[in-house]
């Protein structure tokens, strides 16, 4: 949302808008032109011509009752984001399960001499979550949501299928049913950039080439991958050196800043995208060399006394098990992950498969399940991921809060560790208590 009143702010559209809670983000599209407010109200929409909501926003919110009832045009942010990816010149719209936001500011950086226009769903480590484009390309570039459907309501010129899993249980009916959605969104694009390295993202470029119109690039490992992982090397800072074959046949290669494979990919993907849209291999791989990361996606925050603390957006079970892998790659001692489950019917479809995942893990402090989004079953604990987790033999702390993990983290972190944050909600702000000085947990290691 804050990405689409950035890029109508910076078309010149006047923009407000409200949220329950405000900080960063708000400050930052304040400074950008947008007015916003703290707390939804009716008196908010005064003056508006559409108004605008996000999936996390029901029907009975007060500006959008207020709304209807005026008479004023009431949008889902899909369909606004489709009429702006309708309108481009060029669109490439990057889908997936897994690593969306990623791999779209990725190709961003990757094309940043074009000064696209760009929306993602997290921002980079410098930076914000999408510009409106200076450029005369007339190229955007957003991430597409498959979380509620609407994925498949854009029409871009490039879709990118990174992945399909199966996720958001409250939705879909299993990874076939995500295969579906992905494949309604691919057959309407020119071209099919997708991961030759996922089953998922398989299936949906064999229904595609089935479909016919659309051309498919793949990007990958395997030997099959039209865009061809040759080799990973770890970089002194954590991340790797990436080399490809290029289609057309040369070696290309560029650095990743973030460690994992998920982040190597998303290059790829990033680096194959490019080169549909007719950009140079060089260019492509002097931008991504350059891209710092996103924030919350295997970001490291700081480190004291030794121990390295990295934060991590993973909330699936795929997810949660690829980021304690590269966590590994950061360090020879122990990964200590602190984990917040989001979601109560995720919770009960993936429960037992997140506390497996969470098991390759040294120890782990267990959170108390956050839903944003309450359901008619009501509330849910995370029991059952602690149980698998212990099942499959890592010790689970249970905590009540953020101070209270701090504290056993505090007691088992050691020189050599990598403290990894992960979750969606509160968890987010469990890295800057325990980096900071006054707040005792790991400055006493």
């Amino acid at each position: 949302m804050s990405a689409l009143a950035r890029l109508l702010a910076g078309r010149g559209a006047q923009v407000a808008g409200s949220d329950a809670k405000t900080g960063e983000a708000a400050a930052q599209l304040e400074a950008a032109g947008c007015r916003v407010r703290t707390g939804h109200d009716a008196a908010n929409i005064a003056g508006a011509s559409v108004v605008v909501w996000s999936s996390v926003i029901d029907a009975a919110n007060p500006e959008i009752v207020a709304a209807r009832a005026a008479g004023v045009a009431v949008a889902h942010r899909s369909h606004l984001l489709a009429q702006l990816v309708a309108e481009a010149e060029r669109s490439v719209v990057v889908s997936g399960t897994h690593g969306k936001s990623t791999a779209t500011a990725m190709l961003a950086a990757a094309v940043g001499h074009l000064s696209p226009s760009w929306a993602a769903g997290a921002a980079p480590v410098s930076g914000v979550n999408g510009q409106a484009g200076s450029g005369s390309t007339g190229l955007l570039i957003a991430e597409g949501d498959e979380s509620d459907r609407s994925v498949a309501l854009y029409r871009p010129d490039v879709a990118v299928v990174l992945n399909a899993d199966d996720d958001h249980p409250e939705i879909f009916a299993g990874t076939a049913d995500v295969v579906g959605t992905l494949t309604d969104f691919a057959v309407r694009a020119r071209t099919l950039v997708a991961c030759a390295d996922d089953a998922g993202a398989r299936e949906v470029v064999g229904r595609v080439r089935s479909h016919g119109g659309t051309e498919v690039v793949t990007f990958g490992e395997c030997a099959e991958a039209i865009v061809r992982l040759l080799s990973t090397a770890p970089t002194a800072a954590g991340g790797s050196t990436v080399t490809v074959l290029d289609p057309r046949g040369v070696r290309v290669s560029w650095t990743v800043c973030s460690p994992g494979r998920p982040a190597v990919l998303g290059s790829l993907a990033a680096y194959a995208a490019g080169r549909v849209l007719g950009e140079a291999p060089q260019a492509l791989a002097a931008g991504l060399s350059g891209f710092a990361g996103v924030r919350r996606r295997m970001q490291l925050l700081g480190a004291v006394e030794g121990v390295r603390v990295v934060d991590s957006f993973a909330h699936h079970p795929a997810a949660i098990a690829a980021d304690i892998a590269a966590a590994r790659e950061l360090t020879g001692g122990r990964v200590l992950v602190a984990f917040e489950p989001c979601g109560a019917t995720r919770v009960r479809v993936l429960g037992t498969r997140m506390g497996a995942a969470l098991a390759a893990a040294d120890e782990v402090v267990l959170l108390p399940v956050r839903d944003a989004v309450p359901t008619a079953a009501g509330a849910v604990s995370g029991q059952d991921i602690g149980h698998a987790a212990v099942s499959a033999g890592v010790r689970v702390h249970a905590v009540g809060g953020l101070d209270q993990a701090a504290g056993v983290l505090s007691a088992l972190a050691g020189p050599g560790d990598v403290v990894l944050t992960m979750g969606v909600g509160e968890v987010a702000g469990l890295g800057a208590l325990l980096l900071e000085p006054s707040a005792r947990p790991l400055a006493a290691v």
